[in-house]
């Protein structure tokens, strides 16, 4: 990992660690061409993967997807799953496929990358009620995940301790808010809760070129929250499945050339960007997600933070690593979920 930086290319871990790879069974959320979900299939393909379940919800262009990279990588099996993470009940239909399917036993790698940022949008909820960042990136996938666990558990079950992972993609933005635990759906207005919880509006806008003066709802700390989330997701996962040789860990994939990146980046200010460098390349911005998936020596007692390529515990917030708040967060998480059916 030391050779690793945030030059690297995801097919280049994949290389590295192909012993790690060979013959394993994949779960990516967010594929489709032009993102990092697709470059995260392309490396674990390149380290030979057996099979790769590639989701996303809209139809065609998963389609296009699996054409693409089952031309590409005609020796591993690409397994299409429709998966709308704005709704409980879509959720609930594509893990219960997946557990059904005799033909995958076992999941070796499951990979959380599938993400929205409105960036400037107004508030919006899923079909749950559910503030829209914090259902999609969050809930969704901790609710995934959870329904998952039984072919994850068998893979963990017959790798060594530690080589079956969940992985879950955050965002370097965990830094603007903590969970707003008095109001995790942003129904106040946006400084109407306790101090701790409130946004860290001010480098935020400073780091982005936003306006100074939050408004009552801000897309942006609506997006760190759930990316805080993510980490503290990882946080718990590991207190609940590590003895069982289980590993979970975060990352941030930095600011990349992607579908996503590319609609973010001409809101931002030239100067903010310039701050930022250089957008990754697909390949580069899938780098860190193959490392912390395939790295033998990683231990979550080490941390779970990842980016470019090395562990990145000082760029992460107390706060979004704090035990404490994981367990918390687990909770709420399941008490949201249990409303709702």
């Amino acid at each position: 990992m030391s050779t690793f930086n945030s030059k690297t290319s995801a097919l280049d871990v994949a290389q590295k660690h192909s012993s790690r790879i060979t013959d394993k069974t994949v779960l990516i959320t967010g594929v489709t061409l032009g993102s990092i979900g697709e470059a995260t299939a392309r490396a674990f393909a390149h380290g030979g993967a057996a099979t790769i379940i590639i989701t996303g919800r809209d139809r065609t262009k998963l389609a296009n997807a699996l054409s693409t990279l089952a031309e590409a990588y005609p020796k591993t099996t690409f397994r299409p799953l429709m998966l709308n993470l704005s709704s409980t009940k879509a959720v609930q239909d594509a893990a219960n496929e997946i557990l059904k399917d005799e033909a995958i036993p076992q999941l070796d790698f499951v990979i959380a990358n599938a993400g929205i940022n409105g960036f400037d949008a107004p508030r919006t909820e899923t079909a749950d009620g559910i503030e829209l960042h914090f259902g999609v990136n969050h809930l969704a996938h901790y609710l995934l995940v959870k329904l998952l666990l039984p072919k994850i558990k068998a893979a963990a079950a017959k790798n060594p301790p530690g080589m079956t992972r969940i992985i879950i993609v955050s965002s370097g933005q965990c830094f603007a808010s903590p969970i707003r635990f008095s109001d995790w759906n942003f129904e106040k207005a946006l400084n109407d809760v306790p101090d701790a919880e409130k946004p860290k509006w001010a480098p935020l806008a400073s780091a982005l070129g936003l306006p100074q003066e939050a408004g009552v709802f801000q897309a942006n700390i609506a997006y760190s929250q759930s990316k805080t989330a993510n980490i503290l997701t990882a946080v718990q996962l590991n207190k609940l499945l590590a003895t069982e040789g289980i590993y979970s860990f975060a990352l941030s994939p930095g600011l990349v050339n992607s579908n996503a990146g590319k609609r973010v980046m001409p809101k931002m200010k030239e100067e903010s960007l310039k701050k930022l460098g250089e957008p990754k390349t697909l390949e580069q911005g899938a780098a860190t997600t193959l490392v912390a998936a395939t790295d033998p020596d990683l231990k979550p007692d080490d941390g779970v933070y990842f980016a470019d390529c090395q562990p990145a515990m000082k760029k992460c917030p107390p706060f979004a690593s704090d035990p404490v708040a994981a367990e918390k967060l687990w909770l709420l998480s399941d008490e949201i979920l249990g409303s709702r059916g």
